[in-house]
């Protein structure tokens, strides 16, 4: 029997039939597929990897499950200066949003989601001579991994000296930004689990590839890599995480199925990922061999007596039809003659009624079924009556893994809380909701309202800036914005009316000052006079231009000028009138 470790079956194996007896189908529970299928659960992760990237139902699913449930953070503490400090380094350091996302498809293709942090530090080297710390980035040395050593020369004391494991010294660096949380590969994870208290240690197997990096005396790798890393691979052994080093998170499945690890969901749509891969394959030979049909031209034969076989040389009557061939690929309209007919048969061509669409399409639904999540949610087409059930299905569904993500994201804020030294705070996910409940909202806002009326809220501000997804921090410093902004607004047109003012003020103390001196009455007629029998002689476009610049140069003058011109346009109406009755 093929199993997954600690003895618990999960696949009956196909080999333990004599189908050689029995027929290619000996047990009603055996498929072909399970030939195919993994016998241990590291295998079954490599299928779990496999599915994702080749199943566009699998992929579309995960990928929406792990991105629709993750909300705002919420950050609870009312020290704001603590707040930004959190905010700024899960949103915009860690990207806790992208952490989740990538957590999520762990957990959902393997079932498990192994995460740890990794603290940053700088290496010195203690010289064994002279007792200086020397950086070791640096340097250039030669790491003897056997050992545990670095060969370098000392600035120093100038001499060559090889440094050995109590002479490293790693520093711890307190700057968040150099922070960074570890994903671990599944395949290279063991669990060693206590059923009676429910206590796990987690052990890594280092990859071969950074064991050869490492014995090549990679740099860059050996610099960054905790010393504890170094001795396992020293020691050829994997490396032991230390308690509550590392967050695992994990479908649950049966209390007989290795309890230690958690189940693959995919493990459900395997068989019929299989089921679904062979019908793929038939209508990919299908496609291949009975879509295009091959048409064969032969000489038909025109009546029972008449076989055209006897008469003619088949040798050039098949060369004459491949020139014409020919000539017609050239020329569409090209005609041909022939002595006999000519018939045509086609091999072929009926794929389309050979084709397993149906089966294939009922079993990718079958495949969507398998992962618990509606086909609607993928393609759409979700009716008023029926959307509300199924989004408080998924909701429902999602509930335990919204759980899941909160925990770890307080993990993950406490953890670098603990390593800069910070004050711990709670940090939350905004309420997920797929609903938009109206009858809710309005209940909330008719409390809200009730409590502003009676003067002891019932509901706080905060409270109904959540509820309709509203930032209450981000509206107060606006609403402050605004504020100020219409101030200086105000300030700004009191400014330019009281310069308008000043300027009107000083232009009528300095008439003032000036007096009968400025302006004479007589030489202003005479003036105007003049100007009015220079207008006289112009076009009446002309004649405006010239009185707009005489109003914004002089306006006494263009007063009068005005009042001339009136009087010139009365006096000859009148002489008009008198010409005409005289």
């Amino acid at each position: 029997m093929g199993t997954f470790g600690g003895g618990n079956t999960l696949f009956m194996d196909p080999y333990a039939y004599d189908v050689s007896k029995g027929g290619s189908h000996p047990s009603p529970y055996f498929t072909y597929g399970q030939v195919y299928s993994p016998k241990r659960l590291k295998e079954l992760f490599k299928w779990c990897e496999f599915l994702f990237y080749n199943s566009a139902q699998i992929y579309a699913a995960l990928r929406k499950f792990g991105e629709y449930p993750i909300t705002e953070f919420l950050y609870e503490t009312t020290n704001q200066a603590l707040k930004g400090k959190h905010k700024f380094l899960i949103e915009n350091v860690i990207r806790g949003r992208e952490l989740l996302i990538k957590a999520t498809l762990d957990k959902y293709v393997y079932g498990n989601c192994f995460l740890s942090m990794y603290q940053p530090f700088i290496r010195f080297l203690k010289c064994p001579h002279c007792g200086v710390r020397t950086n070791i980035q640096n340097i250039r040395y030669k790491f003897a991994v056997k050992k545990l050593s670095f060969s370098y020369k000392c600035a120093a004391c100038n001499m060559n000296v090889i440094a050995g494991e109590k002479d490293v010294e790693d520093r711890k660096i307190l700057v968040s930004k150099k922070i960074n949380f570890i994903r671990w590969d599944p395949k290279l994870m063991d669990i060693d689990h206590n059923r009676m208290t429910g206590e796990s240690v987690y052990y890594y197997t280092i990859p071969r590839e950074d064991i050869q990096k490492v014995n090549n005396g990679h740099k860059t790798l050996i610099d960054s890599m905790p010393l504890e890393f170094l001795k396992a691979i020293k020691n050829e052994k994997q490396f032991r995480f230390a308690p509550d080093a590392i967050f695992h998170m994990k479908v649950g499945g049966p209390a007989g199925i290795n309890p230690q690890w958690g189940l693959p969901p995919l493990l459900a749509a395997l068989q019929l990922f299989h089921y679904a891969q062979i019908l793929k394959k038939a209508n990919e030979a299908i496609a291949l061999d009975y879509l295009v049909p091959l048409r064969v031209l032969h000489p038909a034969q025109s009546s029972n007596n008449a076989d055209p076989l006897t008469t003619i040389s088949l040798e050039r009557w098949m060369a004459e039809m491949q020139t014409h061939f020919r000539m017609q690929r050239k020329d569409p309209l090209h005609i041909m003659f022939a002595p006999v007919p000519v018939g045509v048969t086609q091999i072929g061509g009926n794929g389309r009624a050979l084709l397993t669409l149906g089966e294939q399409q009922e079993a990718e639904r079958n495949i969507i079924a398998a992962l618990g999540v509606p086909q609607e949610f993928l393609y759409g087409g979700m009716t008023k009556s029926g959307m509300e059930a199924t989004l408080r299905l998924i909701e429902n569904q999602l509930q335990t893994h919204i759980n899941d993500l909160k925990d770890l994201l307080q993990w993950v804020d406490d953890s670098c809380a603990k390593f800069l030294g910070w004050e711990r705070i709670r940090v939350d996910m905004q309420d997920f909701t797929m609903l938009d409940d109206n009858t809710k909202k309005q209940m909330v806002m008719n409390l809200f309202m009730a409590g502003q009326q009676q003067g002891a809220p019932i509901i706080s501000q905060t409270t109904m800036a959540e509820l309709y997804d509203i930032d209450l921090k981000k509206e107060e410093t606006r609403i402050k914005q605004e504020a100020l902004d219409a101030i200086r607004r105000q300030n700004e047109i009191q400014k330019e009316i009281m310069k308008i003012q000043n300027n009107v003020a000083q232009q009528a103390q300095q008439q003032a000052q000036v007096g009968p001196q400025q302006y004479n009455q007589q030489q202003v007629i005479a003036q105007a006079d003049q100007i009015v029998q220079q207008l006289g002689m112009m076009d009446p476009s002309m004649k405006r231009s010239q009185l707009h610049a005489l109003e914004t140069e002089d306006y006494v003058l263009y007063s009068v000028v005005v009042q001339r011109l009136e009087q010139a346009n009365l006096s000859g109406k009148a002489q008009a009138t008198a010409g005409m009755t005289g």
